[in-house]
């Protein structure tokens, strides 16, 4: 009998890859509120034009981040584990930045 080498349990990696990709599920709703951007009186031009973009981009920037991550963690898991931390305090302090 053959060894599957798909894992069979989730790690705490793979929930802590899912937790940070979880803002993709919100990805429809800010296709819809970036339209709204240029609404606001408040925004500059510039400003505009950085929140339409993040939220346009900000799905296929977690999901290469994601996936490399995943990639690493084959050879350098501890490596791996120190990145996706980071990577999630950069994401969510940047959106809560943005938020307030």
């Amino acid at each position: 009998m053959k060894h599957s080498s798909m894992p069979t349990k989730f790690s705490g990696f793979a929930w802590g890859l899912a937790v940070f990709c979880m803002p993709v599920l919100l990805w429809p709703l800010a296709l819809l509120v970036s339209t709204g951007f240029a609404k606001n009186p408040a925004l500059t031009e510039e400003q505009i034009n950085l929140f339409s973009t993040l939220f346009w981009i900000y799905p296929f920037v977690l999901a290469i981040i994601a996936r490399l991550l995943y990639k690493l963690r084959q050879k350098h898991p501890k490596l791996a584990v120190h990145l996706l931390g980071l990577s999630a305090v950069g994401f969510y302090g940047t959106l809560i930045y943005i938020l307030a």
